[in-house]
Formats: structure tokens, C-alpha cells, sequence
């Protein structure tokens, strides 16, 4: 029998605002994920569109710094291989 482990690294975060009655709603989830080679993954998912126009820019900004901190750990995964 073979069997192989595989690391994998995740990363999620939640985005949202707070509520006029002071609770918190979610209305976007960024996911990604690196493999044991350092091969990189990212989606998002928009559970509240309303929200979500009337937030793009803080969206896109989020976004935009989620896939720099994936990338990041990427390529430390991929340095580690070429020393």
C-alpha cells in the first residue's frame, strides 16, 4: 500500500460591516490555498451583492491584499525548494 500526505496551506477572511443595529453582516468570503509546491489557489464568494456594490472599493482593496499575502507565502514555499 502507498499512501502520500500532502501539505497545503489555507487562507480565508471574512469580509463585512456592521449593521444599523449594531450586529455584523457577512457579505463576502475570500478563500485560497497553496500546495506543497508552492502552486497557489484563490476564489471569492459574494453572499450579499447589495452589500457588496455598496462596499466595492473596500472589496477590491481586500481582495487585492488577500491575493498579495497568498503570493507571498507562495513564494516563501517555492524559495524553501531552491535552497
Amino acid at each position: 500500500m502507498t499512501t502520500q500526505i500532502n501539505k497545503t496551506t489555507q487562507f480565508n477572511e471574512q469580509l463585512s460591516i456592521t449593521a444599523e443595529d449594531g450586529g455584523t453582516v457577512n457579505y463576502a468570503t475570500l478563500s485560497g490555498s497553496i500546495d506543497q509546491y508552492g502552486v497557489p489557489s484563490m476564489s471569492y464568494y459574494i453572499s450579499d451583492g447589495v452589500i457588496y456594490r455598496e462596499h466595492l472599493s473596500d472589496f477590491r482593496t481586500s481582495w487585492s491584499d488577500f491575493q498579495d499575502t497568498v503570493f507571498a507565502e507562495a513564494d516563501k514555499v517555492v524559495a524553501s525548494f531552491e535552497k
